[in-house]
């Protein structure tokens, strides 16, 4: 595991950003903002909802774990009084839970790095760990009356495919578009409601990287910020091991089984994706000195093909070392 770079500047106490009175519920607004945005308007939360955790984590580098803390507990408090205003007891507390967990589990792994700890391993730990809790979490809510998640995701596919199919026919499409469309929704349908634990595992890794490293971003010059470079995160070799396994026992076998490899695939293709995405930056700010010109590589790496290259480009780099081999390179 590399460890991250850290400058000379920016290992600076001098060059700590100057604190201000309102950093703490600026933050803890904004982040209530972010994560209400997702109860308003569902589409648009689910694009924004990965920036909850982005202002929290920022007054954690420039201010420390209490303060990042602070603010996460005021943005609760916040979006209680929202989530109280149009429902009940039960479903604020919810929220709240919700909020307190995406938002404080990013918080507390970039106190870590603000004490000293390695900023791939920190980041590793947060977007693994996250999937086991949240996965735990969710498969515990029938105790607690709710119903199961799988059920919950088949009866919303359930309730979109006849509007979607309705509107298809109104833009006069012929049946067999139709019927395609139909297949390809119960198809989802069925994938999510199997491998919900995966999918949701997966959106984890990639929101908690957004969180993670665009909050130490914005932080800067405070000096743990500087530690926590997205270019340099690597994944372990040993992580491929498990991505393999979890392969062959999808392939080999079935029941619950094969469910839970394929949920592990699912979390660890997002993981990889992260780190191939790593390595597109790594070179692209050795190459582009213009932002403008990274941005046009970036973007189209989250497509499907390209984003599975992207995957599999972090998932063979324990072996090929790419970022060592261009640093060889760079100095003949």
């Amino acid at each position: 595991m590399a460890i991250s770079p850290v400058t000379e500047e920016a290992a600076s106490p001098a060059l700590e950003s100057p604190r201000t009175p309102w950093e703490i519920p600026l933050a803890a607004c904004l982040s209530a903002l972010f994560f209400a945005a997702f109860l308003v308007v569902p589409l648009f939360g689910a694009i924004g909802f990965p920036f909850a955790a982005v202002p929290p984590v920022r007054v954690t580098h420039r201010r420390g774990l209490a303060a990042g803390l602070a603010a996460t507990i005021l943005g609760a408090g916040i979006l209680f009084g929202v989530a109280l205003a149009s429902a009940g007891w039960r479903e604020a507390a919810g929220v709240v839970g919700a909020a307190v967990l995406v938002t404080g589990l990013p918080v507390l792994f970039a106190g870590r790095v603000r004490r000293g700890a390695d900023s791939s391993r920190a980041f590793l730990t947060l977007a693994l760990g996250g999937c086991l809790l949240l996965s735990g979490i969710l498969v515990a809510l029938p105790i607690a009356g709710r119903p199961p998640v799988e059920s919950e995701l088949r009866s919303a596919f359930d309730a979109m495919i006849p509007a979607a199919l309705e509107s298809y026919r109104h833009g006069n499409a012929d049946a067999e578009t139709v019927e395609r469309v139909r297949t390809t929704l119960i198809a989802a349908r069925d994938f999510a409601g199997r491998y919900w634990a995966g999918l949701i595992g997966g959106c984890w890794i990639l929101g908690s990287a957004v969180a993670y490293y665009a909050g130490a971003r914005f932080a800067r010059p405070a000096a743990s910020a500087g530690t926590v470079r997205f270019e340099a995160f690597e994944v372990p070799a040993g992580v491929a091991g498990l991505f393999v396994a979890a392969g062959a026992a999808f392939a080999f076998l079935d029941g619950l089984p094969r469910t839970v490899a394929g949920d592990v695939l699912l979390a660890l293709a997002a993981l990889y994706f992260v780190a191939g995405l790593s390595i597109i930056c790594h070179f692209a700010r050795r190459w582009f000195r213009t932002r403008i010109l990274r941005l046009v590589l970036y973007v189209p790496a989250a497509y499907f093909p390209m984003s599975l290259g992207v995957a599999l480009l972090g998932l063979f780099d324990w072996y090929l070392h790419l970022r060592r081999r261009g640093e060889k390179e760079g100095t003949r």
